[in-house]
């Protein structure tokens, strides 16, 4: 609907072949899920990629959730490989207990041995796998 493809899911219109995720509908539940898995949540990072259909739904989805949960949201703003370490680093600066990823898939499927590494912690002493 918000590319223009079809009028309204009750009543499209015409036939469309295509996926859909329904990634900004369910972006609150998300957030919802997060917190229920980390009680004590209260401030998340977003990473999301801004020119992807439907960042704008996203956003408005998550921030209703937000308010509701009370959980602060730090949006960055992820559009390349070389964007991933710089958000990180702002959602260290940021306090973020975690990470939610809306970044577009690829990028993120691409870069997920990064993305899920750990950070700002040392090895443990006689930790030989760093």
């Amino acid at each position: 609907m918000a590319s223009g493809f079809v009028a309204s899911l009750a009543r499209p219109g015409g036939n469309i072949t295509g996926l859909s995720t329904l990634g900004p509908e369910i972006s609150g539940k998300r957030l919802e899920l997060l917190k229920e898995i980390v009680p004590k949540l209260s401030r998340v990072a977003v990473f999301a990629t801004s020119t992807q259909p439907g960042y704008a739904q996203a956003l408005k989805e998550m921030e209703l959730a937000a308010g509701a949960l009370k959980v602060k949201l730090q949006y960055l703003d992820v559009r390349d490989p070389k964007d991933i370490e710089t958000a990180f680093r702002a959602a260290g600066k940021g306090r973020a207990d975690a990470v939610l990823m809306l970044a577009a898939g690829s990028l993120v499927t691409s870069h997920r041995t990064e993305i899920v590494e750990p950070r700002g912690k040392e090895p443990a002493p006689g930790d030989l796998s760093k």
